[in-house]
């Protein structure tokens, strides 16, 4: 607690937040104190702010540390299971609500539960959000990053589908930065390779976006994945890769040594090859050589 302001007031979280909350809103406010974005005069201040932003995170994401917080100031009184059933329970309900009563905080709600149902309950939230799309056009924005939870998820629903067929418009740089920072964050390689392929299929619809896909775009690569956002990054906005990206992206495949990553590094100089094959006015700066480590004093010789 700083001062009288406790950590959930600092984030703009409620007490009995879910951990998606707490993540979401740190990004939003790293997001929108990013020094690229604050005015030279703001930035002290920014610095300080962050500060106590950065602290309320740690402690809140940790489950073991937000217990004891809680505790000693006496917050957040009922248990989680508890508020997680309690939520199920009205996700469950609002399903079956007649899509014309339906408000704003419960699809807000849905979403902060969503990790927390079983498979069919899921998929039943995805396809009630189908057709709440086709009756409601209204809505539409607010479920766009329900729609990327349903990829992130693995569902076999169709709200992904319906939204980028009636409503891509709604799809804004913000939820595509997120889409693809919660795409690192998934284990199976396979399962990264399909959302890099939504990725792309959103780009195609998107193109006024693209230059927010080009840092997705290098992930992929360095990941390893075999999907098709780089390619068509290549084929439709080619232009939106500016030469400080592509130094950047060149800096992480310098890191991956031979001797240890050889197929990823190889993976990703063919994925180099392609870019100045497509941008050939991007200059490759050249790969520092680390010097050789020199050994302590007693091993010499």
């Amino acid at each position: 607690m700083i001062g009288k302001i406790n950590y959930y007031q600092i984030l703009g979280v409620p007490e009995d937040a879910l951990i998606q909350e707490i993540q979401r809103a740190w990004r939003k406010f790293v997001k929108e104190n990013h020094e690229d974005v604050v005015p030279q005069g703001k930035r002290q201040a920014t610095k300080e702010r962050m500060f106590q932003i950065n602290e309320a995170y740690e402690v809140l994401s940790n489950e073991d540390k937000r217990a004891v917080y809680d505790n000693s100031h006496m917050l957040n009184g009922g248990s989680k299971i508890e508020l997680v059933r309690r939520r199920v329970r009205k996700a469950k309900e609002v399903i079956h609500r007649d899509h014309a009563q339906v408000t704003v905080e419960d699809i807000k709600m849905i979403g902060s539960i969503i990790d927390y149902l079983d498979r069919k309950t899921q998929k039943s939230c995805f396809g009630w959000m189908t057709d709440l799309v086709c009756e409601r056009p209204e809505m539409v924005r607010y479920v766009v990053s329900l729609s990327f939870d349903e990829q992130l998820l693995g569902a076999s629903s169709h709200l992904f589908d319906r939204l980028l067929q009636k409503a891509p418009h709604s799809i804004t740089w913000e939820k595509v930065y997120l889409y693809g920072e919660d795409i690192l964050g998934i284990a199976k390689k396979e399962d990264k390779e399909r959302n890099y392929n939504q990725l792309a299929r959103i780009l195609c619809h998107r193109v006024d976006l693209a230059r927010y896909f080009v840092y997705p775009a290098f992930q992929e690569q360095t990941s390893g994945c075999e999907s098709c956002l780089l390619p068509t990054l290549l084929r439709i906005a080619p232009q939106t890769m500016t030469q400080d990206m592509f130094n950047d992206y060149l800096d992480t495949v310098y890191s991956m040594r031979w001797i240890i990553n050889s197929q990823l590094r190889s993976y990703n100089e063919q994925a180099i090859a392609w870019i100045l094959n497509t941008r050939p006015d991007l200059v490759r700066k050249p790969e520092k050589k680390k010097a050789p480590m020199e050994l302590p004093y007693p091993l010499r010789s």
